[in-house]
């Protein structure tokens, strides 16, 4: 699938990560799910391209945060579709790459 359109997570959300709920705290993996992740998500479903996540320059990548915001979805809209929408880029730790896919192929994991 065709990539459209690039979340670049530092630079438009935050360069650090926080934990998973609003209540945890500032850049939580739910407020990044609320007005980042869900809507751009629902464009690229609805034009049939994919969102690239580019996670370089974001510090830290706690599995709250992961499962806060990508599991989230994950359970939402399945893992398929999910899968089939977003890539991923990572040149710095492409670990953090492989945390994200594992986190929505098994999002009732914490």
């Amino acid at each position: 699938m065709e990539i459209k359109d690039t979340l670049i997570i530092a630079k438009e959300f935050g360069d650090t990560a926080g934990a998973r709920d609003y209540d945890d705290g500032d850049y939580s993996g739910k407020e990044f799910y609320d007005k980042f992740l869900l809507p751009r998500f629902n464009k690229a479903v609805e034009g049939k391209y994919a969102l690239l996540i580019d996670i370089d320059g974001f510090w830290g990548w706690p599995s709250s945060f992961v499962s806060g915001s990508f599991g989230l979805l994950s359970k939402e809209k399945g893992a398929k579709i999910v899968l089939s929408h977003l890539e991923f880029k990572c040149d710095s730790n492409p670990m953090k790459i492989e945390k994200a896919k594992y986190i929505i192929n098994n999002p009732e994991k914490k």
